[in-house]
C-alpha cells in the first residue's frame, strides 16, 4: 500500500501539533517553567542532583538506553541493506530460473527506508544542533549548585565562556526519533500506527524525564527535541507529494518564462 493513499492532510499531522509545540516551548522557556520545574526535582532530592550519577538513571537509563538505540538502529539497517541485496539477487536468478514472488515489496522498502531517513535526520539533527547552539544544563546554573548565571537560547553568549552543548535534548531524542513508527506502521500495519505513535512519545517523555531529573535539561529543551524529531517524521513522510508539488511548480515557472519570452520575440 502507497502512503500517499493513508497520509493526512499535512496541516492537521504536521501544522497543528508543530504549532501546539511551538506554543508549549514558549510558555515552558518564556514564563519560567524551565526552572520552576528544575528546581521541584531539585528540591525533591534535597537539594541537589542526588540521581546525577546514579547507577539506574546514568548507567541503565542513559548509557544503557543509548548503546540499545544504536544497536537496533544498525540492526535496522543491516536487515534493510541485506534486504535490497536479496532483492536484487533473486532479480537477477529471475531472468533464468522461475523464482517465488519475494515478500520485499516496493512499499515494504519504502517504508523501512523512509523510517531510517526519519531516525538518522532526527538524531543527526538534534546532534547538529546541540554543538551549534550554547545553552547551559540546570546543574551548570547556581541556582542549582553550579557556578553559571543563566543566559538564554536568544541572548548573546558571553565570550569568556566555554559553550555547553546542552540545548535540545539529545536522551529524550532517541525517543522521539521513533515517531517516525507512525508512519512506517500507517502504511504496513495501519492498526499499530496509533500504538506506535503513542510508545515513541511514552518513550521520549520518559527518557526526558531522566535527564530532567539529573538535572541536564529543562523540559524546554525536550520540547524542542520533540518538535524537530516530528517535523523529520513528517518531512520524510510528505517529501513524494512535496517533491511533486515543487515539480509542478518549475514546469509553471518554466513555462511561463518561455511564454513570456515567445510574446516579447513576437513584438519584437
Amino acid at each position: 500500500m502507497s502512503l500517499t493513499a493513508v497520509l493526512p492532510s499535512a496541516r492537521q499531522l504536521f501544522l497543528r501539533p508543530l504549532l501546539a509545540l511551538s506554543l508549549l516551548f514558549g510558555l515552558c522557556y518564556g514564563l519560567n517553567a524551565d526552572f520552576a520545574l528544575a528546581g521541584f526535582w531539585y528540591q525533591l532530592q534535597g537539594h541537589a542532583w542526588a540521581l546525577q550519577h546514579h547507577w539506574l538513571t546514568e548507567d541503565v537509563l542513559h548509557r544503557g538506553a543509548r548503546s540499545l538505540n544504536q544497536w537496533v538502529i544498525a540492526a535496522l539497517f543491516l536487515h534493510f541493506a541485506v534486504q535490497i541485496l536479496r532483492q536484487k539477487y533473486l532479480q537477477y536468478r529471475a531472468s533464468s530460473v522461475p523464482m517465488p514472488a519475494s515478500r520485499w515489496t516496493a512499499a515494504r522498502q519504502q517504508a523501512h527506508g523512509r523510517l531510517l531517513m526519519s531516525l538518522a535526520l532526527s538524531l543527526a539533527g538534534v546532534a547538529i544542533l546541540k554543538h551549534s547552539v550554547p545553552m547551559d544544563c540546570p546543574w551548570d546554573l547556581q541556582p542549582f549548585g553550579g557556578n553559571q548565571t543563566f543566559t538564554g537560547l536568544f541572548s548573546h553568549w558571553p565570550a569568556n565562556r566555554v559553550p555547553n552543548a546542552c540545548f535540545p535534548a539529545g536522551h529524550a531524542s532517541i525517543g522521539y526519533a521513533w515517531l517516525g513508527l507512525y508512519f512506517f506502521c500507517l502504511q504496513l500495519y495501519p492498526a499499530l500506527a496509533r500504538p506506535a505513535l503513542i510508545v515513541s512519545l511514552l518513550l521520549g517523555i520518559s527518557l526526558g524525564l531522566v535527564q530532567q531529573l539529573r538535572g541536564a535539561h529543562f523540559i524546554s529543551h525536550d520540547i524542542a527535541s520533540a518538535a524537530w524529531c516530528w517535523s523529520m517524521a513528517c518531512f520524510c513522510a510528505y517529501w513524494p507529494m512535496l517533491r511533486s508539488a515543487l515539480q509542478r511548480t518549475v514546469h509553471r515557472l518554466n513555462f511561463l518564462n518561455t511564454t513570456t519570452r515567445t510574446q516579447r520575440g513576437t513584438l519584437s
